[in-house]
């Protein structure tokens, strides 16, 4: 018998045991992620500027260099690595990205918080006994003085505050998940579990939104995507100190970009307030009134806008070269189109392409669901069999199409989609369902049980499964504390989306 390969084996093994295999892996993720990342994605996401996205009990959820922030980031990044970033989704696989990066730091500083309130303390013997067992100053596997000795006091300042942060929220989940559970609760995990169904499914995936309706919507709305270039002061609120200002840059306004460098409050201070090419809509969410953003889009090359009040305070702007209207046979100018269309008027698209799904449903009552789908070109999936599996449970199994397809997994958070599709009788299709970015059409293809060989790992590894339903249960109460003043989206679009 001829002997397998270990990509074989590592496939089998994960697809045979995803509990087990997915709890080993997590934690060697961790320890990779915390300590290695990926720093090249992170300059493609925003730079190496400070930003602050809010606060959690008074201290700021901040994203500096080196911080919590940035390492989540950096694990966030590494499920996004082997993405296509040139693909129309760019700007929501950013948003991904940083959104969860910022859910897991508040998840974080809640514990912390939580901690202190109930008098959790790390001893410095036992921070001491992890940087000597897997700590930075380790040599052949030993600790070793020399790197130790050698290493800057503020250095080793930071590590250990580190490893008193991740020794406290190990110890408290540790503590949350110590409660014990009754035979009843394995018992309903178990029935969770059986039975499962099988499907057959197609996806119109919003990428294939045509571009002869993003340039029908962009020749609609062309003034949002006209684009200027731009210099800006960005001053604080503080009206005295900015008319001293402005009244010195119209004396001489040379001084624009020695006043932009010292001055000003922004990303673009550090080149003298050069902010590129900018197209109208993105700078709507930067102007109180929607007639300064006009006013500016109206000067000519050289001119400066008046003083202008802003949400934070206040701005001076410079055009550098005057407005042009979009190119509508451009690709740039399309693609701007596109990713304006999936982030601010997505109901557009999803409405497009429900009334393309209504259509192959009626197809298929009539010809069947393969020849609706030879007819207008669409791939037809088949699921592996998995169970109601809301929350995607690594101790369950999760939906997977057997040709390993995407666009069905995120019905796994969806309880309107789960709903759906185990009402069906065998047959039967789905109306048209929205998950993310596509809108799917499910058929049943059968429903089976669960040996009992199966659910013998429930009863083996129940105590993991429990501790993520806890987790998942502290994750969306801290998330909705009102501890927590939250400034993402704001500060993401302003500060993030602006850098790319």
């Amino acid at each position: 018998m001829p002997s397998k390969n270990k990509e074989n084996i590592v496939a089998e093994k994960q697809h045979k045991h995803p509990f087990l295999w997915v709890f080993s892996i997590a934690i060697l993720v961790l320890v990779v992620v915390s300590f290695v990342g990926a720093p090249f994605f992170r300059g493609l996401l925003g730079g190496g500027q400070d930003m602050t996205f809010g606060q959690y009990a008074g201290k700021d959820i901040k994203y500096t260099q080196n911080s919590y922030f940035a390492r989540q980031l950096d694990s966030f990044v590494q499920k996004y690595q082997n993405t296509d970033t040139t693909s129309s989704n760019y700007q929501y696989q950013t948003y991904q990205i940083w959104k969860g990066a910022f859910d897991s730091t508040v998840f974080h500083m809640a514990i912390l918080d939580s901690a202190k309130e109930s008098g959790l303390y790390i001893s410095d013997h036992r921070i001491d006994k992890a940087l000597t067992q897997y700590g930075p100053y380790m040599d052949n596997g030993k600790f070793s003085p020399e790197i130790y000795n050698s290493t800057p006091n503020s250095e080793k300042y930071a590590t250990r505050q580190l490893y008193r942060e991740e020794l406290t929220q190990q110890q408290y989940l540790s503590d949350v998940s110590s409660t014990l559970s009754s035979e009843k609760e394995k018992d309903f995990v178990k029935g969770m579990s059986s039975p499962e169904r099988s499907f057959k499914y197609v996806a119109f995936s919003f990428d294939a939104y045509p571009d002869s309706e993003v340039i029908s919507y962009g020749r609609d709305n062309s003034a949002l995507f006209a684009k200027v270039n731009l210099s800006r002061i960005s001053l604080k609120d503080d009206k005295k100190t900015a008319d001293t200002l402005y009244t010195q840059l119209k004396e001489n306004p040379a001084r624009f970009e020695e006043i932009a460098q010292n001055q000003s409050t922004d990303i673009y201070a550090d080149k003298g307030g050069d902010m590129g090419w900018v197209r109208y809509h993105s700078l709507t969410g930067d102007f109180s009134d929607s007639k300064d953003l006009d006013t500016v889009f109206t000067l000519k090359s050289g001119e400066l806008s008046s003083l202008i009040k802003t949400p934070y305070g206040y701005s001076i702007y410079r055009v550098n070269n005057e407005r042009t209207d979009p190119d509508f046979a451009a690709e740039e100018d399309i693609a701007d189109i596109r990713n304006y269309l999936l982030t601010n008027e997505k109901g557009k698209v999803e409405d497009f392409f429900v009334s393309k799904a209504e259509n192959f449903r009626k197809n298929a009552s009539t010809s069947g669901f393969d020849t609706a789908g030879s007819g207008m070109n669409l791939t037809s999936h088949v699921t592996d069999y998995f169970p109601i599996n809301y929350g995607n449970s690594y101790f369950m199994k999760q939906i997977r199409a057997l040709d390993d397809d995407k666009e069905l997994n995120a019905a796994a958070t969806d309880e309107r989609a789960l709903k759906a599709l185990f009402s069906l009788k065998k047959n039967e299709t789905t109306e048209p369902l929205i998950l993310d970015n596509s809108v799917i059409v499910a058929q049943l293809i059968e429903e089976r049980n669960v040996g009992a060989d199966e659910l013998a790992y429930l009863d083996a590894y129940y105590a993991y499964l429990v501790d993520q339903f806890r987790q998942e249960s502290l994750y969306r109460k801290f998330l909705s504390s009102d501890k927590l003043k939250n400034n993402f989206l704001s500060v993401f679009s302003q500060q993030v989306l602006r850098t790319n």
